[in-house]
């Protein structure tokens, strides 16, 4: 009995979704690549096309607009923090704008180069807007 319910706990576990990756509570998914689409119907499309290429489960997070905008408005109490300064403000503006305008969103997991062409790849004739990669210490804009 006690072996079953520690099987769901971690069927449960894996099942929440991961919240945006953050350093010193700014966003920073180093060796992901953040993808902005049309929106969350889009999104959702990619992500599904993602899965079909290859793309574990783990590897490819959806977020729609509304749970970008209400992640923002958790962090917004660090707006004035100055970790936040800089590019690290613009990137949230521009996020924040994106998800008003009804963006989706997917965070994909593409440590190497490869993955990461194939990522884009992929989701560009599904409505990608944006894309960009965080490196250990770059930004690299994609799309």
């Amino acid at each position: 009995m006690s072996e079953d319910r520690s099987m769901g706990a971690a069927a449960t576990k894996r099942l929440a979704k991961p919240k945006f990756p953050r350093s010193f509570e700014v966003l920073s998914p180093t060796g992901h690549v953040v993808l902005a689409f049309e929106n969350d119907d889009d999104a959702e499309h990619a992500r599904q096309a993602l899965f079909h290429s290859g793309f574990g489960g783990d590897d490819v997070t959806r977020y729609t607009k509304d749970e970008v905008l209400a992640e923002f408005r958790r962090s917004e109490e660090q707006a004035f923090n100055p970790l936040h300064m800089g590019q690290e403000a613009d990137k949230a503006e521009e996020y924040l704008e994106l998800a008003r305008q009804g963006a989706g969103f997917l965070v994909v997991l593409a440590p190497d180069d490869e993955s990461t062409r194939r990522a884009v790849r992929i989701a560009e004739p599904l409505g990608l807007k944006f894309a960009e990669k965080y490196n250990r210490l770059t930004l690299q804009e994609l799309v």
